[in-house]
């Protein structure tokens, strides 16, 4: 299909717009007729008769191919169409009358010849492919550029270009034109700057006579005319840009010659800065002076000011004073002036006024006479030579004016003032605007008030006065700072009943805290406050006021951090009025180590600790002097960070807290469990020992057996599983002393007959089971009776804070609060507002509570882990699809309103789990789909060159299907592998586990959820992830079965990605969700983690 870009492909824009003439002109394309070629039904054959400018009437045949989109040929009788580079302006009629056939919208009558088409027009030209004709035009330009040089050696670097000036002073306007010459030595009138602008677009060669013929180029000049050449090319592109508002017009109207250039005083200043020193032509009215140059002098400007009958006469001298881009220009004498507009601001409105004849001289009546000498008259008298007659500026003077102001307080919560300018024996309220209007220095006046007025609320105009109704905040700062300002404009006068309003100093807060029992005893005061003050102060407490005001009226000043602490600990230990207004709050002893790590930095209050309570933070805060004794069989087995461990537990234990050991994986969480158990039972006596409740996943629960029986055979275990009445009959039989041990699963369906069993040690191994709050795992194991809870994993927190509630909900109830209250003042703000002092609040809470240890922290002779992302490209059919289903999401999404959206949260996941499937696979989609997988292709050679390297791998997929395609691979290749699925049995799976680690089977292909756990796979030294897991830690955690204590090997970790896709998305998700968990336990800002909209378009975006 033609377009207009496809035309002006063709051709220079002048020719393009002289074609669009004669299109849009009546009667010019006589003849029109277009048929289709009898071979080759899309090539189309126009044969047009158009009448040219010169009433010669010229053959136009064309020749287009619809299905390529191509001018095969052309051909016109015209000579321009021999002579130029581009099809003439008589094709470009043609082709914008056929693009309209195209559409339907001919214009033309049947005046259509009947012609045979048989190609033989001998002056064709037949199309080959060619060069784009804008691309063509330049190479042109290229090489007449580079040639210029040596065939124009008598020209190339000489031609000048010579502006003469024009400067006509009218009523309404000073105008101002600009000609120019061009030549070498003679000099020729450049009549046509449009011209001469397009043959310096084009790099024509153009001749202006019989003396002056050369390549237009800016070198082709002088260096002193090359910045003129290019302001003319400059001004008739601006020029064209003003002409196309209107496209009809600029197409059909004749392009006048432009002579004479009429320019700006920004554009005078442009040339006269071009111009230099060097002098030049200007005809100005009223002046035989033509030879003109631009001077850097300060220029002696002369302004008459004669006293006339009711006013005075103001008049610059005859001479032109011109606006330009930075300065004014004066012109006198032969010579023209530059000042600087930035030294004339003040009268730059009025200069510019005058450059007006119709406003040169003008009039100022008597009453304005004062206004004009304060304004505007001592700058006219410094830039000017003034010439005054009947007139003396002291007649006309104002007199200096004073201040007072006066504050009151007519009612309660309502502060007025009243602003008053004093002349003499005259006052004047400010804000009278209409009162002796021509005596008063109203500039003044208002700058003063401008000064006030910040001190107040608003200004009731119809009073005249500034007021303050009920706001707090500007009442305090006007007592507090504002009287003390105003003071320094003027006479300040405060009524009785405002000084009645008294500022109260910054009262002393003192703490008293003591243990008793299992409780805290916390005692307040705050000097002279009474309890009633002090909890109306906390219950509208702000830490951004400086201020509170009593019911009486007085505002109290906070000053330091006493009366803050206070607020803060309100609302960090949830206390309510009932509560405060006690001579003792009662608190859980957990509120220990927050209340003593939110006081100890506090130096302006007063806090009094007693001995127990001092002893009891001493305890918490060196675990590793406590008097707790390694149990004799685990002395050397276990390494310093895990005796570290093991005495931390037992501090909690003794102090009657819970905890979280969150010790990296690998590092050996369930041998520092063994040995506190042991410890437990060592010092009690089995007979007095309690029994102990390890609650873990189903798979690891033959782990734990196994583990205690390595490590502390001593203790005696038992298995609560089998059938219903089975495990009835063991949790029945329960013996003091026994470690119990079940599954999450299991412990649901028997949490009512455990009622009645009382555990001194409850364990919860991988914790981030019971990170939804509202699950029966959750509910299960905090109804089970206990006196120490721990909860084991390596990822407190994976994905949201509530989980991190949920566990210390089970640890200690009611430690985080209601949940409700926890994500109105944690989580929200956290994750939503990025709260830092909410984050930073939450890390104290917890942070006594959480043993983190990492491998790179504590392990030194753990080879650290090496990960790199290994990138492919999708392309052929696979790329197609994706990008299909990538548009199909993006559509529903954009269309979709907010409930469709939130009803359809399903289906996105399953549409975003079809994209990662067509990102490993398509097969995975398709059954039928034959092509490649580039990232199948790119994992077999880094496994194929893995193996001949020897190193053993573990492979990880989130999709079973594809560790089945990955099978066939493997065995094709002749390379040895296992694989393990949610389908393989326990035994068949602790069978392969210990074959893998001990035979020279090369690969384990592992289902992610199904073994990213409860796995110890240190013979591997390589693991992959074939396909990224929107949740980083578990990747992490399937990563950590070689990557673990006996690990001998760097372990090495790929990530296979293919690139500009959801994957990469995937892996800045991970990032960020990695960091809510890392921001917890270090106390770094956080970063928000949930989706939007917005966000999953983000995910399909490429990067």
């Amino acid at each position: 299909m033609i377009t207009d870009s496809f035309i002006r492909a063709l051709t220079i824009d002048k020719t393009y717009r002289k074609g669009m003439q004669i299109f849009l002109e009546k009667d010019r394309i006589l003849e029109f007729n277009t048929e289709a070629d009898e071979k080759d039904p899309d090539r189309k054959h126009i044969d047009a008769l158009v009448r040219g400018s010169d009433r010669r009437y010229y053959d136009v045949s064309l020749t287009y191919n619809e299905r390529t989109d191509q001018l095969e040929e052309e051909f016109c009788e015209c000579p321009a169409f021999s002579n130029y580079d581009g099809i003439c302006k008589h094709c470009v009629a043609v082709l914008r009358e056929y693009m309209n056939h195209q559409q339907g919208t001919t214009r033309l009558a049947s005046k259509v010849r009947q012609t045979s088409w048989d190609g033989s027009r001998s002056n064709f030209a037949v199309h080959k492919p060619q060069t784009t004709y804008a691309i063509k035009n330049l190479l042109n330009m290229q090489i007449q550029k580079k040639t210029a040089p040596i065939l124009q050696k008598d020209a190339f670097g000489r031609v000048r270009l010579l502006p003469s000036f024009k400067v006509n002073r009218e009523n309404l306007e000073t105008k101002i034109q600009v000609s120019f010459k061009i030549g070498i030595d003679h000099m020729y009138v450049l009549k046509d700057v449009s011209e001469f602008a397009e043959n310096m677009e084009a790099a024509a060669n153009f001749a202006y006579g019989k003396r002056l013929q050369f390549i237009h180029s800016v070198e082709s000049f002088g260096r002193e005319s090359q910045p003129l050449a290019e302001f003319l090319v400059k001004w008739v592109k601006d020029w064209e840009k003003k002409e196309q508002g209107n496209s009809v017009l600029y197409y059909t109207r004749t392009i006048p010659k432009v002579r004479e250039l009429s320019i700006s005083g920004a554009e005078l200043e442009t040339l006269l800065d071009i111009m230099g020193e060097d002098a030049f032509e200007l005809e100005l009215s009223d002046s035989v002076v033509r030879e003109w140059r631009v001077s850097e002098k300060i220029p002696e400007m002369d302004l008459y000011i004669t006293g006339k009958e009711g006013g005075i006469e103001v008049a610059t001298d005859a001479n032109p004073l011109v606006r330009g881009r930075e300065h004014y220009l004066y012109f006198a004498e032969g010579e023209i002036f530059k000042v600087p507009i930035k030294d004339v601001k003040a009268i730059d409105r009025l200069l510019f006024c005058m450059e007006r004849k119709v406003n040169n001289p003008f009039f100022v009546a008597e009453d304005d006479i004062p206004i004009f000498c304060r304004e505007l008259y001592p700058t006219l008298k410094q830039q000017f030579l003034c010439h005054i007659e009947n007139f003396v500026e002291e007649d006309y003077g104002i007199a200096e004016a004073e201040f007072k102001i006066y504050l009151d307080a007519p009612e309660k919560n309502v502060v007025t003032g009243k602003i008053e300018a004093v002349y003499g024996d005259k006052k004047y309220n400010v804000y009278d605007r209409q009162t002796d209007y021509e005596s008063r220095d109203f500039v003044k006046e208002i700058e003063t008030a401008a000064q006030i007025v910040p001190y107040f609320e608003r200004i009731d105009e119809s009073r005249q006065e500034l007021v303050i109704s009920k706001d707090e905040d500007t009442l305090y700062s006007l007592l507090t700072e504002g009287i003390d300002e105003i003071q320094q404009l003027g006479q300040v006068y405060v009524s009785e009943s405002l000084k009645r309003v008294n500022i109260r100093s910054t009262p002393t807060v003192s703490i008293g805290i003591s243990l008793s029992g299992d409780l805290l005893e916390l005692s307040l005061t705050a000097g002279d406050i009474s309890r009633e003050d002090l909890i109306d102060i906390l219950g509208r407490y702000n830490k951004k006021k400086k201020f509170y005001r009593l019911k009486n009226g007085d505002f109290v000043q906070i000053e330091d951090d006493g009366i803050t602490t206070l607020a803060e600990l309100r609302e960090g230990l949830n206390l309510t009025a009932k509560q405060l207004r006690q001579e003792t709050v009662l608190l859980p002893k957990y509120r220990a180590l927050y209340l003593d790590s939110e006081l100890q930095a506090k130096t302006s209050l007063s806090v009094d600790r007693s001995r127990d309570f001092r002893a009891l933070i001493r305890d918490m805060k060196t675990v590793d002097d406590n008097d707790f004794e390694v149990p004799a069989t685990l002395s050397k087995t276990l390494r310093e960070y895990q005796k570290k461990g093991f005495l931390w537990l037992k501090t909690l234990a003794h102090n009657g807290f819970g905890g979280i050991l969150a010790d990296d994986m690998g590092l050996g969480k369930t041998l520092q469990i063994i040995a506190y158990l042991l410890s437990e039972q060592e010092e009690k006596g089995t007979a007095d020992s309690r029994p102990s409740l390890i609650v873990c996943p189903a798979s690891l629960v033959y782990n734990w057996e196994s583990e205690i029986h390595r490590f502390a055979p001593a203790l005696k275990t038992r298995l609560i599983i089998g059938t219903a009445a089975a495990r009835q009959t063991l949790i029945e039989a329960i013996e003091a002393g026994e470690v119990c041990i079940t599954s999450y699963e299991l412990l649901k369906r028997d949490i009512k007959i455990y009622q009645e069993v009382a555990f001194g040690c409850q364990v919860i191994d991988e914790a981030q089971y019971i990170k939804n709050h509202n699950t029966q795992a959750a509910k299960s194991v905090k109804s089970i009776h206990a006196g120490f809870r721990v909860a084991l994993t390596g990822t407190p927190v994976e994905n949201r804070l509530s989980e991190l509630w949920s566990i210390f909900d089970f640890l200690m109830p009611g430690f985080l609060h209601s949940y409700d209250r926890f994500r109105k003042e944690m989580e929200n703000p956290i994750i939503q507002g990025q709260d830092e002092e909410a984050m930073e609040r939450l890390r104290k809470m917890t942070h006594p509570f959480i043993l983190r240890r990492l491998k790179k922290d504590v392990l030194k002779d753990l080879p650290d882990k090496i990960e790199k992302n290994m990138f492919t490209r999708m392309d052929g059919e696979q790329q197609k699809l994706y990008d299909a289903h990538v548009k199909q999401l993006q559509m529903f999404l954009d269309g979709a309103s907010d409930e469709e959206f939130s009803m359809s949260k399903i289906q996105i996941l399953s549409q975003l789990t079809r994209l990662r499937q067509i990102c490993c696979d398509p097969a995975l989609v398709y059954e039928n789909y034959q092509g490649v997988s580039a990232k199948t292709q790119m994992c077999i050679e880094l496994i194929s060159n893995a193996v001949s390297a020897g190193h053993k791998i573990l492979l990880f997929s989130q999709f079973t299907t594809m560790l089945g395609d990955l099978e066939g691979r493997l065995e094709q290749e002749g390379i040895s592998y296992y694989i393990l699925t949610g389908a393989t049995s326990k035994e068949k799976r602790s069978r392969m586990v210990k074959a893998f680690n001990e035979d020279d089977t090369s690969v384990f292909l592992i289902s992610l959820k199904a073994g990213g756990t409860g796995l110890n796979l240190t013979a591997a030294d390589m693991v992959i992830h074939f396909d990224p897991w929107w949740n980083l830690a578990v990747q992490n955690q399937a990563t950590d079965r070689a990557h673990r204590i006996g690990q001998k090997n760097v372990v090495t970790v790929y990530k296979l990605i293919a690139q500009d896709t959801i994957e990469d998305k995937i892996l800045e998700l991970q990032e960020r969700k990695k960091d809510l968990a890392d921001q917890i336990l270090t106390g770094r800002a956080m970063e928000s983690v949930d989706f939007n909209r917005e966000e999953l378009m983000d995910l399909l975006r490429k990067s």
